[in-house]
């Protein structure tokens, strides 16, 4: 029975510790530029390697949807927090998209 608890335990801690995976969602795009979110509460106490993954990530996407358009490449230009509930926010990251 204790190997049993301390097993569940284990495992528990070993998947909070576990990188956080957010998947960049396209919220706004009309051909001059773009916006994408993030999960903020996923993110907020991750890593700042596992940070700079995810904004690869959202970078990626961004230069994938400015080339579907007329525009070449996307720029990033700002990030904002938007509250969605009392402790939960999304980050939105705005790119231009340029020739």
């Amino acid at each position: 029975m204790r190997k049993s608890v301390l097993l569940t335990v284990l495992l528990t801690a070993l998947t909070a510790c576990a990188a956080p995976t957010v998947e960049p969602a396209v919220s706004q795009y009309n051909g001059d530029s773009v916006s994408i979110q993030l999960d903020g509460g996923a993110l907020m106490f991750a890593s700042d390697q596992d940070r700079a993954a995810v904004n690869a990530k959202a970078d990626a996407r961004a230069v994938e949807i400015c080339q579907r358009g007329h525009r070449k490449r996307a720029e990033f230009t700002s990030t904002r927090n938007i509250p969605t509930g009392q402790y939960t926010y999304v980050i939105e990251r705005l790119y231009l998209c340029l020739n």
